[in-house]
């Protein structure tokens, strides 16, 4: 097999408000993985969760280099099983350190694979992005020849419509921002997985809610069709947008373009 061409761009920044950068991001240009997470809990060392998180995943990853699942469902799987080992990595350090009792984070976490779809004589090939999830850090999968973008990952988050805004109106107003899920809260945690196709020039997007909350869909699309041709500038372009519309919180994202090259 030829190996794809991903190529990777990631910004991360404090915001205007916090004191600190929470959010933690890894990119493993090789295997074709990265993760990223948005640590929770303030005094509650939200910034080491994050960061444990990351390392964690990618150290999962990278260790099954050997062994190289090639099956959608054996890749998937993986992805799976490196959110619960970070998981139980954060876990590790709050049983045996009570200042990190409280911290957690949300992950999510991508894989580029590549499989053949015909036979020897003549080869084609086909890319799948593989991905897992705990939270409300999103992967977005945006197809600027199409003019099209996707969230792919749901958020772990209350939902708004299954409130009383009269019974609870602090609650309902709160609900989108409120997890139902991180890492580092139960040891048998469930993240979620799923797998899209991905075709040449189709940029990946995953990010924090500093990222999402600021910047509607339409216009993460917007700028990628504008900048298709140069990730960097697209990058730049949406940390500057963030931090235009209040950068009330950290930001990060990872951007990542499939090409022939």
């Amino acid at each position: 097999m030829t190996n794809p061409k991903l190529t990777f761009c990631a910004r991360s920044h404090r915001g205007k408000i916090r004191k600190k950068n929470q959010d933690a991001l890894a990119v493993q240009e090789q295997l074709l993985v990265a993760a990223i997470a948005d640590g929770i809990g303030g005094g509650a060392h939200g910034d080491v969760a994050s960061q444990l998180a990351v390392d964690a995943c990618i150290d999962y990853l990278s260790s099954l280099e050997n062994t190289n699942p090639r099956s959608p469902d054996a890749v998937t799987k993986e992805l799976a099983n490196a959110v619960k080992f970070a998981n139980e990595a954060i876990m590790t350090v709050q049983a045996n350190d009570q200042r990190y009792q409280n911290m957690g984070t949300t992950l999510s976490c991508f894989w580029l694979k590549q499989y053949l779809t015909q036979g020897q004589e003549n080869q084609q090939y086909a890319y799948q992005l593989h991905y897992a999830w705990v939270g409300d850090s999103r992967i977005y999968r945006i197809r600027p020849a199409e003019n099209t973008i996707e969230q792919l990952t749901e958020d772990h988050t209350l939902n708004p419509e299954k409130i009383d805004a009269r019974q609870a109106p602090k609650l309902h107003q709160r609900a989108s921002s409120i997890l139902t899920q991180k890492v580092g809260s139960i040891l048998l945690l469930k993240p979620d997985i799923g797998s899209a196709p991905l075709l040449t020039g189709d940029i990946i997007l995953a990010c924090t809610d500093g990222l999402s909350d600021r910047i509607e869909e339409a216009r993460l699309l917007e700028y990628a069709i504008s900048h298709q041709h140069h990730l960097e500038k697209y990058a730049d372009r949406l940390l500057e947008d963030a931090l235009d519309r209040g950068g009330q919180d950290n930001i990060s994202f990872i951007v990542a373009q499939l090409s022939n090259n």
